[in-house]
Order: C-alpha cells, then structure tokens, then sequence
C-alpha cells in the first residue's frame, strides 16, 4: 500500500463511513477510503454486526479497515481475521477517538497513557499480519502537553507504514481549531508517511494544510458531511483548476441518490432512519433550512424521507 504524495483519504467515522457513502466519496475524488472503527473484542465474539463493518466492495479499494481495542494480543488476532477475511490494503489503529464509550474500554485516545503499552500493541500487530499497519493518534491527552512526536516515533519504530494526526488533545473533544503545527513537528520527526487530520472543510483548508504542515495526504472527517463533492474540490484546487461550486439543486440531487443508493443495500426501515443525518447536512443553504431539518427529524420512513426532498427540489428555481 502506498500513500502517494497529496492523496486524499476519507476518515472512519462511527455510523458514517459505511460502504454507501465510502462509495460515494470515492466517486467524488477520495482516494482512499476507511471503514468505521471496528471492535477488536466484537470480531474475537464473532459479532455477526461488527463482522458486517469490515466488509467492502472492491471497487472501493484503496480501503482500510481501522481496529480499536486495548489488548494487544487481542488487537492482533483481530487483524489477522481482518485481513484473512476481506484483504484490505492496510489496517489501522485507532489510537485517537476521544469519545468515552472507546476510552473507557481502554482504546482509541486512552492508548496514549502508556506509551509502551501503545508500542506493543503495534508490533504486535504488524507482527501478525503482512497487510501495512497504520495508527491515527491525536496530539496529547491535554491541551499543550502535546505527545504526539514520541508516540509517532514509537509507532514507526514498530513498523507501523504511515501515522495519521488529528492535533487536538483528547480534552478537547472537537471544540477549537485543531493546532496544525503539530502535524509539523509529527512530519519532521518521523521519515514514514504523515496523513493530516482536523478542519478541512473547503479546498482552500486542504491547500493551507499542505502548504503549513508538509504532510504527505489528508484525511477529511466531518467536512464531508454533507458535503462529499469536496474531494474533488481540493483535486480541482491541487491541480490549480477553478474549483466548481455547488448550487442547492446539486445538493438536493446528490441527497436523493445517495438515499436512493441506501435503500437499494439496506432495509427501508434502516434507511429511513439512518439517512436523517445525512439529509439534514445535505440541506445547508436551502431556504427555511431550519424548518426542512425538523421535518427531517420528523418524519418516520425512508419513503416519507424521500418525498420531504423531493418537495424540497421541487420548490428551488
């Protein structure tokens, strides 16, 4: 697997980068794609659900499959089922999510506590499998006391392939702008692959994050919610092209597809559930937005979902 210099990665997101949308965003001009973060504990269950998030289509490769957990023995095996089972082009550790359901089972941003547990947990995975290990980390658990440099030491050392940056500590949640000087530091230390991570929301974010860090790729997670086109923005921006922007009627097209896409893989009692969100960021900038997200919410199927933004196409001139 090679993260080739200002490629664009789609972030795992928990109930977002599901097999629709990374298809989606490929379309759109990702060029790697990785799934949401998987249990390692729920795969050595045999969850029948969390078997279900590793599972890709190949015509979304490059993908990852990122592993989150705290037991290393445990977090290799499960990348050995992983890659026996589905091959992706690399696996990655989640050594990053803030969110108190993953730490305090003792992963995502919690393995930054311990920096020699954390290198364990890498070798131990690279060691149990031949697909490259990769590790998203976030800056520190506190806001200054960055940590970062020596724990992407630690991960290259113990041959991880590349290491992902989100610069907030796991304090901050997602509040404040993300201090994309850490990714700096990150890319000046260490000699594999820097993918930076944190507020990229328009084409200009990517090209001041490339040109402020000297990170290799980005990684965009919440700034394509609703908004996927804007892989292919930054390509447009990279290759010094104008970059198309989109109008309400794009946006309304784009959504009915996409609810269209999820309900021909998933049950309509599902679609109609999970596509709310995914409506809802699709109708930034429509007219009464506030009004036409409530009745988002509101409503109670995929079908009646489908009608709300219909009317709401309908109704742009």
């Amino acid at each position: 697997m090679e993260f080739k210099k200002n490629s664009l990665l789609l972030a795992p997101m928990a109930g977002i980068t599901e097999p629709v949308f990374r298809g989606i965003c490929r379309e759109f001009g990702a060029d790697i794609v990785v799934s949401e973060m998987v249990s390692a504990e729920g795969i050595l269950y045999g969850s029948k659900a969390t078997i279900g998030l590793i599972m890709f289509d190949e015509v979304q490769r490059p993908t990852g499959i990122q592993l989150f957990g705290g037991n290393p023995e445990h977090l290799a095996r499960a990348a050995s089922f992983v890659e026996s089972k589905v091959s992706p082009d690399f696996i990655d550790l989640n050594a990053g999510c803030p969110v108190q359901k993953v730490v305090k089972k003792n992963g995502g941003s919690s393995l930054l506590r311990d920096i020699t547990h954390f290198g364990r947990i890498v070798r131990s995975m690279v060691d149990a499998v031949s697909t490259p290990v990769t590790v998203k980390i976030r800056s520190g658990l506190h806001k200054f006391q960055w940590i970062d440099v020596e724990f992407a030491l630690m991960a290259q050392d113990c041959g991880a392939a590349a290491i992902t940056l989100h610069p907030r500590s796991q304090s901050m949640m997602f509040s404040g702008h993300s201090f994309w000087e850490r990714i700096a530091e990150v890319k000046k230390a260490v000699s594999i692959p820097v993918i930076g991570n944190g507020d990229i929301c328009t084409a200009s974010d990517a090209l001041e994050m490339f040109d402020q860090t000297g990170c290799d790729c980005i990684m965009i997670g919440r700034g394509v919610y609703g908004n996927p086109w804007l892989f292919r923005q930054i390509k447009d921006a990279l290759s010094e092209r104008p970059v198309q922007e989109v109008d309400i009627r794009y946006r309304l097209t784009v959504a009915l597809d996409h609810l269209e896409r999820y309900r021909s893989v998933y049950k309509d009692s599902v679609a109609g559930r999970d596509m709310k969100k995914h409506a809802a960021w699709y109708c930034k900038g429509v007219p009464n937005a506030a009004v036409l997200r409530n009745t988002i919410f509101r409503c109670s199927s995929a079908e009646e979902l489908r009608s709300i933004l219909l009317q709401a196409l309908e109704s742009v001139t």
